[in-house]
Formats: C-alpha cells, sequence, structure tokens
C-alpha cells in the first residue's frame, strides 16, 4: 500500500519548477533529459555539495559544455543552494532507525552519504553519541 502512496507524489515531485533567475534555461536542458525538477528543487546544498552532485552527473552522462554545467551549478548555488555561513534548517531524523535515504533528506547529505552510514550503523551498531557521527 505504501507504494501506491509513492506513485501518486511522483507527479508533484517530478514537476517542481524552477525559479525564474538567469541560466534556468540550461539548467532545463541539462538536467531535464534525465530527471524532472523535483530532485533539483527538494533540497538544498551548499557550493562543494551542488559541484559534487553536478560533477556526479556529468560523469553519468549528463551532456553540455563546461560553460553549461559551470552555468547549472552557478544556478542551483543562487537558487536552491544555501549560504555557506547560513544555519541549515534541519529536520529531525533518528540515525539509528532511518533509512539512508531519510537520513539524506533531512541532513541535506548525498543519498550515498546517507547509505554510508546506515552501512556503518549496521556494521557497527547503533550510534551512542553526536562523536560518533564525526
Amino acid at each position: 500500500m505504501r507504494w501506491i502512496w509513492m506513485l501518486a507524489a511522483l507527479p508533484a515531485f517530478a514537476q517542481t519548477p524552477l525559479p525564474e533567475a538567469p541560466g534556468k534555461d540550461v539548467v532545463m536542458r541539462v538536467c531535464t533529459t534525465c530527471h524532472g525538477t523535483g530532485q533539483l528543487t527538494s533540497v538544498k546544498r551548499d557550493r562543494e555539495r551542488w559541484k559534487r552532485t553536478v560533477d556526479r552527473m556529468e560523469g553519468m552522462g549528463a551532456r553540455g559544455s563546461d560553460a553549461d554545467f559551470k552555468t547549472v551549478l552557478d544556478y542551483l548555488v543562487a537558487n536552491l543552494g544555501i549560504s555557506d555561513a547560513a544555519p541549515r534548517e534541519l529536520e529531525k531524523v533518528n540515525v539509528n532507525r532511518a533509512a539512508g535515504w531519510r537520513i539524506a533528506r533531512a541532513l541535506k547529505l548525498l543519498p550515498e552519504e546517507g547509505d554510508a552510514i546506515v552501512a556503518y550503523r549496521e556494521d557497527h551498531g547503533d550510534f551512542k553519541s553526536l562523536d560518533d557521527l564525526a
């Protein structure tokens, strides 16, 4: 039954509009050939995390020039980024119980970083303190 709810949510997730700003046309051309805009608008990342995401997408076959990828990065940081100085608004998540995707979403991590936390937890047991997460 859970998957029916998730399927119903997919169209809204995929069609989340991007902010109108310079570079949007390049982002639409480069990024939305493989996925919807919801994957971009559902998270906020700092410049370094957006750069890693853009680099990863380029490595997975996203097509564009170096100038296109720079435009994409600048657009994402300016319109969907968080300032390095700004505090992050985080949702609460129990890192000893949550799935990797939920940890990644709550802590604004890449999906594989959330999965790595879960893998570590499964190998070493529950986290006992914040120091265990460092």
